[in-house]
């Protein structure tokens, strides 16, 4: 899955309020590349994904929603922060973080590492 990042367009009406409203953020791409199970254990395992980006400056907000419950999630980069909300995993990182970035989701809770799968994700740049 690949998302580009389109910048906002700013267009002038009459008859509305007056102001500018306008997202922040900068050009570029970023992708989440799911590759399958990195290693299992008795009560679930661990599954691999990747995400590169190019052309991105600032702070990254990565939403990545899985098939399945998350327990844990890791990356190769100390400097990421994360969340974890049932399916949903919420990564956030400088654009500096290391490229690609390597993310673990865990299942602890007796399910198949097999059957785990990347339904959507979804960024944002500040």
């Amino acid at each position: 899955m690949r998302k580009n990042y389109e910048k906002p367009v700013i267009s002038i009406l009459s008859g509305t309020s007056e102001g500018i409203y306008a997202a922040s953020g900068s050009s570029g791409t970023l992708n989440v590349v799911y590759s399958g199970v990195w290693d299992r254990w008795t009560s679930g395992g661990k599954g691999l994904a990747q995400v590169s980006w190019d052309k991105i400056n600032g702070t990254i907000t990565l939403t990545v929603t899985l098939n399945d419950s998350i327990d844990d999630a890791e990356t190769n980069d100390a400097t990421v922060q994360k969340t974890i909300s049932g399916r949903t995993v919420t990564f956030t990182f400088a654009s500096t973080a290391t490229n690609p970035l390597t993310l673990g989701f865990h299942l602890n809770h007796n399910t198949s590492i097999d059957n785990l799968k990347i339904e959507s994700f979804d960024y944002s740049v500040t």
